[in-house]
């Protein structure tokens, strides 16, 4: 019965992990108010999901801020320039469905607008993991997203599912926001690892893309 309450206990163990989900999932979320910060908060949450939470190493809230404050200066400027991407891509996608009706260059628009939402959101969910994992410059950072999104469409197509997924139930639901967001970086974490060991056999070693 000792061995219930024991802290390195199964029950205990998982307990403290729906905790972490959740509560990074909280600092997320706060995080990624002023919009522009999504990135670095993003990058925050993948890189203290994977350390804290998949291979329970200490610091994981600590981690959180450390990561968030050291890629804030490239993070900024990528969370502009693709989040106004998507959301140009997401008013054209609403003119373009009013339209829908007509056929012809109305659906050959339409086709376009689906493929370039995918490319962006494809390489959006590779940029800020990697940018948690390794020192980029802006050029850097956008060149290797790019390249790691075509080079594994298949990865790519199931994190843009996750992803998309993700953001819907948060929308629709309000209680999901509070452990959806770190749930999804796990998930996504098992995708994304597997490509960094094709690319980078060394742990954690500096990115051979950098120097481009």
């Amino acid at each position: 019965m000792g061995k219930l309450f024991h802290p390195d206990a199964f029950l205990w163990r998982w307990c403290s992990r729906i905790l972490d989900i959740m509560v990074l999932s909280l600092f997320w979320l706060v995080c990624s108010l002023p919009l522009v910060t999504a990135g670095a908060a993003s990058a925050a949450l993948y890189d203290a999901a994977v350390h804290g939470i998949r291979r329970e190493e200490a610091g994981t809230y600590a981690r959180f801020f450390r990561t968030f404050r050291r890629e804030l200066k490239t993070a900024v400027p990528a969370a502009l320039v693709w989040g106004a991407a998507l959301a140009a891509l997401l008013w054209s996608g609403q003119l373009v469905g009013t339209a829908i009706q007509e056929p012809g260059p109305v659906l050959a628009a339409a086709a376009v607008v689906v493929l370039l939402l995918f490319l962006v959101l494809g390489t959006m969910a590779w940029m800020f993991p990697l940018l948690s994992r390794f020192e980029f410059s802006f050029r850097g950072l956008n060149q290797t997203a790019v390249q790691f999104s075509l080079a594994h469409l298949p990865s790519t197509f199931l994190l843009v599912v996750l992803l998309v997924g993700s953001v819907w139930v948060c929308r629709r639901f309000l209680f999901p926001a509070f452990f959806v967001p770190c749930t999804e970086a796990l998930l996504a974490s098992f995708l994304i690892e597997r490509a960094f060991q094709k690319h980078v056999p060394q742990k954690d070693q500096a990115s051979p893309s950098e120097e481009a």
